[in-house]
């Protein structure tokens, strides 16, 4: 409506709303499409990666750019680097590239950075829907927990909402950090080689990529 739809035609009498027409200060409040009694849950971020994409996605990062203790460990044990570090090398090559000191990285790199990437945001999302549960079982009122966060009592119960499905979600367990014993070569077991039932990146055909 324009500022000149809403001027009354006579002066001097008041312009009322018609029926059942919503008020303009209920209507900024809210968006059109949300029904306030039953607010529509929205997913957030991306879809989750499947679990064996992931897995094969961290068995093609990690020896092309695992180092020290990550080498050794992927050699020995087939574990795969952390998530963010094969990430941060990725990207890396990709700076480096940009100002002229290297290659650019590979297209199926990026392509497997970008599936490690949705495992780590799945990863995140999950853990702050377990921990708003658990802060709500503690006791804590959303008006706390949005202070917390700095967000508005609202946006914080919606922020709830978005991510509680995400804890049904599949997803491919993170490496686990290395411990003294796996860097001094300790009690676990070691072949010497990756592990043969490790998927590898190259296994990749149309069905996993969902076509």
């Amino acid at each position: 409506m324009t500022v000149r739809d809403r001027v009354p035609a006579i002066r001097t009498s008041k312009c009322s709303p018609s029926p059942g027409a919503p008020d303009r200060a209920d209507h900024e409040q809210r968006p059109s499409n949300v029904d306030a009694a039953s607010p529509a849950v929205v997913s957030v971020g991306l879809p989750a990666p499947a679990p064996r994409a992931v897995q094969q996605a961290r068995a093609f990062l990690t020896p092309r750019h695992a180092t020290g203790v990550d080498e050794f460990l992927w050699q020995s044990r087939g574990r795969p680097m952390p998530d963010r570090d094969a990430i941060g090398a990725v990207l890396d090559a990709g700076d480096r590239a940009q100002h002229g000191n290297g290659d650019s990285p590979e297209p199926v790199e990026v392509a497997a950075a970008l599936l490690v990437l949705g495992a780590v945001r799945l990863n995140l999302d999950q853990t702050e829907a377990r921990l708003l549960s658990i802060a709500q079982a503690a006791g804590l009122s959303f008006e706390q927990i949005a202070a917390v966060l700095g967000l508005g009592v609202e946006e914080a119960e919606e922020r709830y909402r978005q991510l509680k499905p995400r804890l049904d979600e599949p997803a491919a367990p993170s490496p686990a950090p290395p411990r003294r014993a796996d860097a001094l070569g300790g009690s676990s077991q070691r072949s010497g080689t990756r592990p043969t039932d490790q998927p590898t990146w190259e296994e990749l055909d149309d069905e996993d990529w969902g076509n």
